[in-house]
């Protein structure tokens, strides 16, 4: 039992030791990445208009009676948190791409990811 409470204490006091987002390069030029920033943005927007208006005109040629009785919400709603982690991920690298290193989350943030 002791050992438990032991591991359980390492890991809580790790998880408080965050790593500090490196933020140097990004102060040093700021207009620069603003501008990759938004230049990303938009390529991002465009595709996801793009996979959404695909899964959207998918979803209505089978919508029928998932909407009739109130199961349509369920699959919206999802389809919503999917498209927020999408556009996360593909931000990230575009941003990479464009040479700003993004910070990675620790192994347990990543944990259901």
């Amino acid at each position: 039992m002791r050992g438990f409470s032991t591991m359980a204490l390492v890991l809580a006091l790790g998880a408080c030791a965050q790593q500090p987002a490196d933020t140097s390069r990004r102060d040093a030029n700021p207009e620069r990445y603003e501008r990759d920033r938004s230049l990303c943005r938009a390529q991002v927007d465009d595709e996801m208009r793009t996979r959404r208006m695909v899964d959207d005109s998918r979803r209505d040629v089978f919508s029928g009676d998932r909407d009739r009785y109130g199961q349509g919400d369920l699959s919206r709603t999802m389809a919503a948190y999917g498209d927020t982690r999408s556009f996360d991920r593909m931000m990230s690298t575009c941003m990479e791409a464009r040479g700003w290193p993004q910070s990675r989350p620790n192994w347990w943030q990543r944990i259901g990811s």
